[in-house]
């Protein structure tokens, strides 16, 4: 019996197998191609089929990619073009700040770092990629929220980010501004975050200009539009 890593190898072969040339393939010529028994592949199908990863073609009997691979994909992509955006302007804030800059996207009940610039002091906060924080014990994460998990307060002002703070609370000695970068449903895309020792990060000197460099993003992304500024305080 295949081992559940033999399986999973396979299982990922069999997506692979697909291509725009040949967007659709029957149990035969998965078989042949992979050199894997029919019954096989017709076993692996099945639980791809469950999982909407593929899709079965009653009539013919053929098989394609489903629709929860075109999900994944547009996750993917978004999470590329929004770094690809974000990179430029956050080396610009990280320069003006001189704090740590990070971008997060949700993941769960969690706010995941996509990217980060550091800062170019001595003693500053640390950050890296694939790194998971709450959502709601977290500046980056109580922005992300959606709905946000504490209320939020209208202000006056353009544009429609979330703002959120955070002094000592996932971490002690650290401190963090976040806000929100939203596309035009006002649904939080990504969420920009400075950071920094709490002794020498002042929220309220860099929040315009972390306000601006979202903005700025969003721009680039073409999700501008009109909305009112929040704000979401601990």
């Amino acid at each position: 019996m295949a081992s559940s890593h033999q399986s999973l190898h396979r299982a990922v072969a069999i997506l692979q197998s697909f291509s725009e040339a040949e967007p659709t393939l029957s149990v035969a010529e998965i078989s042949e191609r992979l050199s894997i028994h029919k019954s096989t592949v017709s076993r692996i199908l099945g639980a791809l089929l469950d999982d909407g990863l593929v899709w079965h073609n009653a009539e013919t009997g053929r098989y394609s990619l489903g629709m929860a691979v075109v999900e994944m994909a547009g996750v993917a992509l978004g999470q590329i073009d929004v770094r690809r955006a974000a990179m430029p302007h956050m080396d610009q804030l990280a320069a003006s700040t001189r704090e740590t800059v990070s971008l997060f996207v949700r993941r769960g009940s969690e706010a995941l770092t996509v990217a980060h610039v550091s800062s170019p002091e001595p003693v500053h906060h640390v950050a890296w990629i694939g790194r998971r924080v709450p959502l709601d014990k977290t500046a980056p994460g109580r922005v992300l929220s959606n709905p946000p998990v504490i209320d939020l307060t209208d202000v006056a002002g353009p544009g429609g980010h979330r703002v959120a703070y955070e002094r000592d609370e996932f971490e002690v000695g650290t401190s963090a501004v976040a806000v929100a970068i939203v596309g035009p449903s006002e649904d939080p895309v990504a969420a920009l975050s400075v950071s920094g020792p709490s002794e020498r990060l002042e929220e309220q000197k860099i929040i315009a200009d972390v306000i601006a460099t979202a903005r700025r993003i969003e721009t680039d992304l073409g999700l501008r539009s009109n909305r009112v500024e929040r704000v979401i305080r601990s």
